[in-house]
């Protein structure tokens, strides 16, 4: 086998899918969304809201003004000494702080209180984008967009000019898997680096563990971009490829789900040999639900956004394990990635 052909061959075949994606104009799509939400940070304000030391020396701490008022109703009802007190007395004896201020969108068009202080409000928005916008609809968006590069380039007409040289067929495939993995972290670079800086720029909240969301969506998009390719090899057809990859990511969400709900729920209807099934399940697919709590763990907001009330179940019980979510992962890419050159090498054509 000659190795320096197959590499100079994935060169090659990366560079024909950045011609590919300018070609179609996904390229500028993709980068104008990202522009868009890069803009929306631009426009956030916070005001108020101060960051409370973390020491020990100074055990206050702060709440939102409904969450402050309900501990202190509940603290006057258990407590005798709080019998007659008022509700901003209880408070103070507690060093309870009351939130204030408030983060603005749209330089002020629209307005919310702020949940604890000032890093708070900017996590709950990082967590709307890498959560929701990125590790979510992005990739959903981005399966959709990206499925049509391979069934272009297996089509006859397209394939059997590269077939007619003497290169491996494995470095064609794998070339191009790696050009659209390229070609998204280009993509992905963009988001995450442009929202966290013109986050910072707005805010004054430079918060690097946001940065993490760049390898996390990685790794997310290519593990379902590998069934993508495995389609495309069986198929040929985009549509094929586009639906089935969107349909196994959520039937792998669904059991990412429930195989977390056994563990932190009591569903003992549920038969052994079920449960089983599920967990080989869970261990063998990609886990979509776990990227979306790596992510939330890593940027420290349990507080702020917990994932369907599992994550924090699952942690706080040492049951959630990343590594292996991750390394599973990079595994499932690695078999069906391989398995998709063994089709390809066997085909006619």
């Amino acid at each position: 086998m000659n190795f320096p052909v197959a590499l100079l061959t994935i060169y090659w075949m990366i560079r024909d899918t950045f011609r590919q994606s300018l070609a179609s104009r996904l390229f500028w799509v993709m980068l104008g969304l990202s522009a868009l939400c890069i803009a929306f940070c631009f426009s956030i304000r916070v005001s108020g809201g101060e960051r409370l030391p973390q020491s020990p020396a100074d055990p206050a701490w702060r709440l939102p003004r409904e969450e402050a008022e309900r501990k202190a109703r509940e603290l006057k009802e258990r407590e005798l000494r709080y019998k007659d007190a008022s509700i901003e007395e209880i408070l103070r004896q507690e060093g309870i702080d009351v939130a204030s201020g408030e983060i603005a969108f749209a330089f002020g068009a629209a307005s919310a209180p702020l949940g604890k202080d000032r890093l708070d409000a900017v996590r709950y928005v990082q967590i709307l984008l890498a959560n929701v916008v990125a590790d979510t609809t992005g990739i959903l968006l981005a399966i959709l967009w990206t499925a049509g590069f391979l069934p272009t380039f297996l089509e006859p007409s397209a394939i059997t000019v590269l077939l007619a040289k003497p290169v491996p067929r494995w470095s064609l495939l794998v070339g191009k898997y790696l050009g659209v993995m390229v070609f998204l972290a280009l993509q992905a670079g963009f988001f995450v680096l442009g929202t966290w800086f013109a986050l910072g720029v707005a805010t004054g909240i430079w918060d690097a563990r946001y940065l993490f969301a760049f390898p996390v969506l990685l790794i997310h998009f290519g593990t379902f971009f590998s069934v993508s390719a495995l389609l495309a090899v069986a198929t040929r057809s985009t549509v094929v490829c586009a639906l089935g990859t969107m349909v196994f990511w959520f039937i792998c969400w669904g059991i990412n789900y429930g195989r977390h709900a056994l563990l932190v729920f009591d569903l003992s209807q549920t038969s052994r040999v079920a449960n089983q099934i599920i967990d080989i399940a869970y261990w063998i697919l990609p886990k979509p639900m776990d990227f979306n709590i790596i992510l939330v763990q890593a940027l420290d907001a349990l507080t702020v956004s917990s994932v369907l009330d599992i994550s924090q179940k699952l942690i706080d019980r040492g049951l959630f394990q990343p590594h292996y979510a991750v390394l599973s992962g990079g595994a499932f890419i690695a078999v069906v990635l391989a398995s998709a050159s063994y089709e390809f090498s066997k085909m006619d054509y």
